[in-house]
């Protein structure tokens, strides 16, 4: 990809999670807000921390997430969409909130709204709205909405261009069985270069990306590049409908 391609797609990806964060700011009236990916499950990736109790996310990853009563771990078990520090908070042994609650007071938020976006069984992302002590409190008409709210973000997350190329490598390695060289390979083939490229882009020799390109090929059930850059750009859409689904009702 080159650097131009690079920097379009980064300023749309920027672009995009602003539009989120700003409008969940705006609906919870708070301001802070943290957007991460969750990978394999339980690790956070923070893609977007804003205001100013975002700036103990760092603090928060290294020392204290295995207190919080809605870390990753305890909301994914228990299958959340919408929770609150209010409402969740016995997701935590009393021990471990108390250590949690100290926390929250010296960065600067008492409650916190945290969305779960899911792809079909998987959690994928996630988003924190902490609320300071003079933003107005979370009530039940903010759970409503958050309700109501929850499958629009996760479908426009959904469409991210970074959560579409992660699920797209990861359904190559899980569901068709590449290796993370062939995952590379298949990649640089769907976007138009030749083998020669790839051998002289990945420092491997001609004969060896000619052998894993036909297990490639064997692997995804096609015969030719052609057929193999269609099947790649074909994965974008596969996952997807079950957000669609439950956002249009």
């Amino acid at each position: 990809m080159t650097p131009t391609v690079q920097h379009r797609q980064a300023r749309a990806v920027d672009h995009q999670c602003e539009q989120i964060r700003t409008v969940a700011l705006g609906t919870f009236q708070a301001k802070s807000a943290i957007l991460y990916w969750i990978e394999d499950g339980a690790r956070m990736r923070v893609i977007d921390a804003f205001g100013p109790c975002a700036q103990s996310v760092n603090h928060y990853l290294r020392d204290m997430k295995p207190y919080d009563p809605l870390n990753i771990e305890r909301l994914v078990s228990s299958r959340k969409r919408v929770a609150t520090i209010g409402h969740d908070r016995d997701l935590a042994p009393d021990s471990e909130f108390e250590r949690y609650s100290i926390f929250m007071q010296d960065s600067g938020f008492r409650d916190v709204m945290d969305f779960v976006f899911w792809n079909g069984e998987e959690a994928f992302a996630g988003l924190g709205i902490m609320k300071s002590p003079d933003d107005p409190p979370i009530t039940s008409e903010d759970l409503r909405v958050g309700w109501a709210m929850q499958p629009y973000l996760e479908f426009n997350l959904s469409r991210h261009p970074q959560q579409r190329e992660y699920q797209r490598q990861r359904r190559l390695r899980r569901v068709y069985g590449l290796t993370s060289r062939e995952v590379e390979i298949a990649n640089l083939i769907s976007v138009g270069l030749t083998n020669q490229d790839i051998a002289e882009d990945l420092g491997i020799g001609l004969g060896t990306v000619k052998t894993h390109l036909l297990r490639v090929f064997r692997k995804l059930d096609v015969s030719n590049r052609t057929m193999l850059s269609m099947r790649i750009v074909g994965m974008e859409g596969e996952g997807d409908a079950s957000s669609l689904n439950r956002a249009s009702h």
